[in-house]
């Protein structure tokens, strides 16, 4: 049954939304084994979940319920978003005429998924602010050297508009120290750079310390807090979108998640030009990360 695991894997096909999807669970042998599951709207990839298995599971009979486990949570979790978006769909087209507002009302309320609230100046509001302002960074600059002269001068002189743009920040006071220094080490290599005549080897010699704060700066999502907002908020969401269009509210609690994901970052920055099924695919994607 193993082996036939590895080979072929568990594939499913489920109807949802109109739209047919495949769901694919296997296992990864090799020095590190490890499932993953992969989900296809038609024959597009629109998001993944991998995890490293558990050494100590060395039984077949251990191995292939975890392996059905995954797939299990994997699916029961995408018809769930799906059956809360159609619901609430549906729920918008038979709504009856609101009735008087009640005394404080709250904001973006749906039946049963609020909007999460984020208290003034908490260390979660301080946490959002951070991410908006430094994951960017991480989004754009945590990746490979460039390949060319060209491709150096163009990635530096980014590299130096963003920590510039950072460290005029109101939120910057709020940074780690370790990470304000260094970005203050960076600024000092680029300008050393700079007095090179934009040396090549002085790049190259840059580009490193530039990656690894890059990536540094993408774990801030990683945070529990944010992790559990960011679910919230992913799940809020899903039901917003089910009222048929895109809403101004809705943008704005997605803006909450700035910083976090690309895509999220490049429909935030123009939300007029991507449709309904387009950011249903983000908020799957990411509402898988943030699952427990």
């Amino acid at each position: 049954m193993i082996e036939c695991l590895r080979m072929s894997g568990i594939i499913d096909k489920i109807a949802l939304l109109g739209r047919e999807f495949t769901i694919q669970t296997e296992l990864i042998p090799g020095q590190k084994v490890r499932i993953r599951t992969l989900v296809y709207d038609g024959g597009r990839l629109v998001t993944s979940r991998e995890i490293p298995l558990d050494p100590s599971l060395t039984g077949d009979d251990q191995i292939e319920f975890r392996v059905r486990n995954q797939h299990k949570l994997i699916t029961d979790t995408l018809v769930k978003r799906a059956t809360e978006l159609q619901a609430a769909k549906g729920g918008e087209a038979k709504r009856p005429a609101a009735a008087p507002p009640a005394p404080r009302p709250e904001r973006g309320a749906q039946k049963g998924t609020p909007r999460p609230e984020i208290e003034p100046s908490s260390s979660l509001e301080i946490a959002i602010s951070l991410r908006k302002t430094i994951g960017p960074f991480g989004l754009a600059f945590a990746h490979p050297a460039p390949t060319t002269a060209s491709g150096y001068d163009a990635a530096l002189e980014a590299v130096e508009i963003a920590i510039d743009a950072i460290m005029k920040s109101p939120i910057y006071e709020h940074v780690r120290l370790d990470e304000q220094l260094t970005m203050i080490a960076i600024r000092g290599q680029l300008a050393t750079w700079r007095l090179a005549d934009k040396d090549v080897a002085t790049a190259t010699e840059i580009w490193p310390s530039i990656e690894r704060f890059a990536y540094h700066q993408q774990k801030i999502s990683d945070r529990r807090d944010l992790v559990a907002f960011d679910h919230k908020m992913l799940t809020w969401s899903m039901s917003q979108l089910g009222k048929g269009t895109i809403t101004d509210e809705l943008v704005d609690g997605l803006s909450s998640l700035a910083g976090r994901d690309a895509e999220l970052d490049a429909f935030l920055a123009r939300p007029e030009e991507m449709d309904q099924m387009g950011l249903l695919e983000i908020l799957l994607r990411l509402i898988d990360q943030t699952l427990a």
